[in-house]
């Protein structure tokens, strides 16, 4: 083998080599006839690959976490204590584009504090989810919306948008 740039790397401590001049030639040559033979017998090729993405499912994480789920019954919307749910869950549509679904949209009266509260209240709602994204689990939806269409106490927010993409690490 034979050092390159030395002189200029020298003094921190990289050497780098060069493969023989058989090496150079041959590598190449088989990892391009790798990939031809790979093309015609239909082992991953372009059109393959689009299939493969446009077949995929789809999935969400409650709260970005947990097991990926598909048209889910219930959701949690208030993550860090869980005093918002919806619930009752009928989905219509679940494509890659986004997902709609009809149910209960329930939350925790927090009377007289949220910890201590044993009522609930709850209204009609549609739920929408959105922004799906590859990820290593596979697509899944970063955002739900949610439009509440019945009767709501006042101060209750009719429209939220909660996110529901992964956490770090999970």
């Amino acid at each position: 083998m034979v050092r390159l740039g030395a002189n200029s790397l020298r003094g921190r401590g990289i050497v780098c080599f060069q493969a023989p001049r058989a090496l150079r030639v041959v590598v190449p040559f088989v990892a391009a006839l790798l990939l031809c033979l790979s093309l015609s017998l239909g082992s991953g090729g372009p059109a393959e690959a689009a299939a493969t993405k446009s077949n995929t499912v789809p999935m969400v994480l409650n709260c970005g976490m947990g097991k990926d789920l598909v048209r889910p019954k219930t959701l949690t919307l208030a993550c860090a204590d869980a005093n918002n749910l919806g619930k009752d869950l009928v989905w219509s549509k679940w494509a890659t584009t986004g997902a709609d679904a009809s149910g209960v949209d329930t939350w925790n009266t927090c009377v007289p504090n949220c910890a201590a509260s044993k009522k609930w209240d709850s209204a009609s709602a549609d739920f929408t989810l959105s922004d799906a994204v590859h990820t290593s689990k596979g697509l899944l939806f970063e955002r739900l919306s949610v439009r509440i269409t019945g009767h709501t106490p006042n101060g209750v927010k009719r429209t939220a948008t909660y996110s529901v993409a992964p956490v770090a690490g999970t």
